[in-house]
């Protein structure tokens, strides 16, 4: 038997959801991190690999997510199959920034400092001392521009997940709000 919909419960299985996909993606993250240890042309490979990987093990968690919740209520349409979708992309999005956030400044401090290094040692000739000097002033704010990136870019990708699969689970029917022909007698 189908549960009623409403939009609290709506948002109750979104972010259980939501927690569900953040943890699918940070272990997928966690896999490209190790294959991108693998050095030379191999260490390429299997970071696209993962990458790929991911792109994939996501679209279908997402999708098997989205299912679950249409199956599991009544009367679930196209439109809110999708408001799903993209409130399960919110909560996911938000937790997938902050894990990036706690990585960045609690478990590799200094993944800051090597890129800036890198940087710097890969444009040495080009940079002047004002560029430097508004790159370690731009330093600090970093982790907040990473954070702020991280949510657009997951949200982005729930977005267009949402769109996709809301499509192929409940198709959009566009007469759906029109009521028949009424009778007068």
């Amino acid at each position: 038997m189908k549960k009623d919909y409403s939009s609290g419960a709506s948002w109750n299985s979104a972010s259980i959801a939501g927690l569900v996909m953040a943890a699918v993606t940070i272990a997928a993250e966690l896999v490209g991190v190790l294959c991108g240890k693998v050095s030379g042309f191999g260490g390429g490979i299997l970071s696209f690999l993962a990458w790929a990987g991911k792109l994939v093990a996501c679209a279908l968690v997402f999708k098997a997510l989205m299912k679950r919740f249409h199956d599991t209520y009544e009367a679930i349409d196209y439109t809110r199959l999708q408001h799903y979708g993209l409130r399960l992309a919110l909560f996911s999005s938000i937790l997938v920034a902050a894990y990036s956030l706690v990585n960045i400044l609690v478990i590799n401090p200094d993944t800051m400092d090597q890129a800036l290094e890198g940087f710097r040692q890969g444009y040495a000739s080009m940079m002047d001392s004002n560029t430097e000097a508004a790159m370690e002033k731009m330093m600090p704010k970093m982790p907040v521009y990473i954070g702020i990136v991280s949510v657009i870019y997951c949200y982005i990708w729930g977005w267009v997940y949402s769109v996709l699969f809301a499509k192929s689970i409940a198709p959009y029917d566009p007469f759906a709000d029109i009521e028949g022909p009424k009778d007068n007698q």
